[in-house]
């Protein structure tokens, strides 16, 4: 009358729950290539090769989902959610290596994301575009940092358009540290002005 069921509801809970454990074991292999691709792009290096792995990312991930439906029936939620961070980081990356060399970024559509993963990646590359312009700063490339600090606005002001629960989307807080960070820029970009200003007078 039940154990028949049970036993088979148990039997597709241990496969979710191996699965989960795949992708969490993944997830870390997969954030832990994209934070280096990352950094090397921040460098300035081989930013075409970078946006040519972080998308073999991108592949692999979609292949490890399709796997996981295929094998359930359906794509359960939390392993979903594990294999979220290494999405938006590769997005971020692949955004900021088209950024640095002034090509225009590709769509969620076109990298095969979520939209959601998709936002949040691209919120994130304030914070990396900040650090790039800093570098330059102390380069004294005052009108490169100036363009970084341009895309680093035009992202805020798409973030800052979208009105959604942080339940569904959590853009508010990201918009709110990308202002912040883009004030601090301009205000470190004007102060670099002013000082290669004040060299020339002297």
């Amino acid at each position: 009358m039940v154990s028949k069921q049970l036993d088979e509801a148990l039997d597709e809970l241990e496969r979710l729950n191996s699965m989960r454990e795949e992708a969490m074991k993944l997830s870390r292999k997969w954030l832990s290539l994209c934070r280096d691709l990352i950094s090397k792009a921040r460098k300035g290096k081989e930013l075409s090769d970078v946006e040519k792995k972080l998308k073999s990312v991108i592949e692999e991930i979609n292949d490890f989902l399709r796997r996981c439906s295929e094998q359930l029936g359906y794509l359960d939620s939390s392993i979903r959610s594990l294999v979220s961070d290494p999405l938006q980081e590769a997005v971020e990356g692949i955004a900021l290596s088209r950024l640095l060399r002034g090509m225009e970024i590709p769509g969620h559509e076109e990298l095969d994301v979520h939209p959601k993963e998709y936002v949040l990646g691209i919120g994130d590359v304030v914070g990396e575009l900040r650090r790039v312009a800093l570098h330059l700063l102390l380069e004294r490339r005052v009108k490169d940092a100036e363009e970084l600090a341009s895309y680093m606005s035009e992202i805020y002001e798409n973030l800052n358009s979208m009105v959604f629960p942080d339940s569904f989307l959590p853009v508010r807080r990201k918009a709110d540290i990308s202002r912040s960070l883009i004030e601090k820029t301009l205000s470190e970009i004007i102060m670099m002005k002013a000082s290669i200003e004040v060299r020339r007078n002297e």
